[in-house]
């Protein structure tokens, strides 16, 4: 553990000492974890891969970035960011520690245009960040996986629309590492990948009231396809454009597929700006085809616009929002070329690669669909299976709030829980979870913030754990 944290100062010191103008960024945290058992779903869930599992750590994160100077009229300009996670605490094997980066980048945007190789922290669909319950199709669960991106990462008005309609897109690939397989000639290849293209269009100048946002995501894991199913003899490249272009080979498609469609609109007001989205599942099989109606993501958030001022210490609520998630049904009204193989669906897992839709074992996208190793364990489990619950209802709430300069946020999650297709609950499986936290700046600590947060687990799903944590948080320029 002493090494960890040797590493992690040299790195931030080696920062420090090349920082050279106001666009570099830091931000440090130390954080000590208290837990009844493992570690509760609010504490580690949309985190990076960032928290530990175990429910008693301690845990740093030390995180620099040079970002893009938006008064810079130069059509170049380059960003880049690293940000170190140091972990300790208690494991099946006895007291561990371990660390890793979940950024580590380096990009450069050409115009609106940006490149970027490593990884770096991000969400795909349109949602509310702060507190919603995870996008559907990548969530910022899991662990960023290293690759390459080409996107344009804001919204970019077309200028032949008089600037009422804009867009934003993105096309990247990344390499996931080996992969057990379930359905194949071979029970492993040491190779599979990650791919994503993402398109968004805004109808709505960015001053008017009301604004209408759309779009579409796909995403893909491949990878080991001439050593599954030899006999079709598909190289590498072959097998990259049926995964890009979701062609099908022998009535299926190459590789796993899920995206979302997705729908939203805005209305700013004088005091709140009110947001309102849906995100709708496609899967495997159903790529360009309305898989069904009633599975997907439906939230709203109200946001306070007009902030309060620092002599304001009054109660006050800053935004609020609320979610319905289903994903119960899961019926394909047209299946890939009539197939009643294609007619039911299941989320997250994959008939051809052990590791579902998840990295370094964390599901990449809605961590409402965990993985099994994180639910109670006498639940029915399918070793073949990432998850052991893709079908469910759940009921989301989040708000934030602020009094005597101290602000507030709570995350409140109901659900029911059916099991899978395959592997059903004997009942349905009820489960509560929330989060309760406060942070507040302290001048004597140089200005960094005291957060304290309560963690609970309470019904059928996962193990009933509580648990507190107490940290501290400071971020700023580089001088």
């Amino acid at each position: 553990m002493r090494n960890c944290f040797f590493i992690s100062f040299l790195f931030f010191t080696a920062l420090l000492s090349h920082a050279q103008d106001s666009t570099f960024q830091y931000k440090t945290s130390l954080a000590l974890a208290g837990s009844t058992a493992q570690s509760p779903f609010w504490m580690h869930a949309n985190q990076n891969g960032a928290v530990p599992l175990n429910g008693t750590f301690v845990s740093g994160q030390w995180a620099a970035h040079k970002i893009y100077n938006a008064h810079n009229p130069r059509t170049f300009q380059w960003s880049a960011g690293a940000e170190l996670i140091t972990n300790y605490g208690k494991s099946g094997l006895g007291k561990s520690g371990d660390y890793f980066f979940t950024d580590l980048y380096v990009a450069g945007k050409i115009g609106p245009v940006e490149f970027l190789a490593g990884q770096k922290k991000s969400i795909t669909g349109l949602v509310d960040t702060l507190l919603t319950s995870g996008s559907l199709a990548v969530s910022g669960n899991a662990r960023p996986i290293p690759g390459f991106k080409i996107s344009i990462p804001v919204f970019l008005p077309l200028g032949f629309t008089n600037d009422l309609i804009s867009i934003k897109a993105s096309f990247s690939d990344g390499r996931l590492g080996g992969s057990q397989i379930t359905y194949g000639s071979t029970s492993y290849v040491p190779n599979t990948y990650f791919h994503q293209k993402s398109l968004y269009f805004r109808v709505g100048r960015p001053n008017n009231l009301f604004k209408i946002y759309t779009g579409i995501n796909h995403q893909a894991i491949w990878g080991g396809e001439n050593e599954i199913s030899p006999v079709n003899h598909l190289s590498t490249l072959n097998a990259y454009w049926y995964v890009v272009s979701g062609k099908t080979l022998d009535y299926r498609k190459v590789g796993t597929h899920f995206g979302t469609i997705d729908l939203a609109g805005e209305w700013k007001g004088s005091n709140w700006n009110y947001f309102l989205y849906r995100q709708n599942i496609y899967d495997t099989g159903s790529l360009f085809k309305a898989n069904n109606f009633i599975d997907g993501l439906n939230g709203i958030r109200i946001k306070r616009i007009k902030p309060l001022s620092k002599n304001e210490t009054y109660f006050s609520i800053n935004s609020f929002l609320l979610e319905v998630i289903g994903t119960q049904n899961q019926t394909n009204n047209s299946p890939l070329s009539g197939l009643a193989i294609f007619e039911n669906g299941d989320y997250f897992n994959s008939y051809i690669y052990r590791r579902g839709w998840s990295y370094n074992g964390a599901s990449i996208g809605t961590p409402l669909i965990p993985g099994q190793s994180l639910t109670d364990g006498d639940l029915p489990r399918n070793q073949t299976k990432f998850t052991n619950n893709n079908r469910g209802w759940v009921f989301h709430s989040g708000i934030t709030a602020s009094w005597l300069n101290t602000t507030f946020l709570f995350k409140g999650t109901y659900s029911r829980n059916f099991g899978t297709y395959i592997n059903p609950f004997d009942t349905v499986k009820q489960q509560v979870s929330i989060q309760l936290s406060a942070e507040k700046k302290m001048k004597f600590l140089r200005n960094g913030s005291l957060i304290a947060s309560f963690y609970s687990d309470i019904g059928k799903l996962y193990p009933n754990s509580s648990s507190l944590l107490l940290g501290y948080r400071k971020s700023g320029m580089f001088w």
